[in-house]
């Protein structure tokens, strides 16, 4: 008498079980796309990002080199509103209240974006792609300026004299949303926060 082998039993996945996958994905999908389609609180997201990242980057300059540097905001052309973008500069303690004037402002290299900007560190809402459909609404930095100064410290000062700096508020729209980056006095600490619209 011959034995046969014992049959073993090879474990899977029955069709329902398979569909019961599929429509919970269906169905998760179904939730989550509209968030992950809405490319305006992406670019806003990003905008905000580099705000907040590129402050800390003219405060550590201004510590690392020893120089003052200004963390400037540039205005839209004549009737448009708001803020095109910013540029972060090089600034003599004796003039740096002196009004931004691209034609003669002393950049910083932007080593990153060499290619834009003859290597100026530049950053406009309006040719970048990431930040499409974001304005920076408005600037209210130091009681009023659009912009704020580091010193050779990397503290915020306000004026020629080395008063420390107030801080103040950056407001950018996308469509219905907006966000506020908030900058503490002195340190130039930054949050963001949402802002509901009415």
């Amino acid at each position: 008498m011959t034995c046969s082998p014992p049959r073993t039993r090879i474990n899977g996945y029955t069709l329902v079980e398979l569909l019961v996958v599929v429509g919970v994905l269906a169905i998760a999908g179904t939730l989550l796309l509209p968030n992950l389609i809405d490319k305006g609180t992406f670019a806003i997201q990003a905008a905000a990002r580099s705000i907040v990242s590129d402050i800390v980057f003219a405060q550590s300059d201004a510590l690392a080199n020893q120089e003052y540097r200004r963390f400037q905001f540039i205005n839209g052309t004549a009737g448009s509103d708001g803020f095109t973008g910013y540029c972060i500069l090089r600034v003599d303690p004796s003039n740096m209240n002196w009004p931004y004037d691209e034609s003669n402002a002393d950049y910083i290299e932007d080593s990153m974006q060499v290619a834009r900007n003859q290597g100026n560190f530049i950053v406009d809402f309006g040719s970048d792609d990431r930040f499409r459909g974001v304005v920076i609404e408005s600037v209210n930095l130091d009681a009023g300026l659009d912009y704020m100064t580091f010193d050779e410290y990397g503290g915020s000062v306000s004026s020629a004299g080395g008063v420390p700096g107030i801080g103040g508020v950056i407001d950018l729209t996308s469509g219905s949303k907006r966000y506020r980056v908030n900058v503490a006095p002195f340190t130039a600490k930054t949050t963001v926060e949402v802002i509901e619209l009415p």
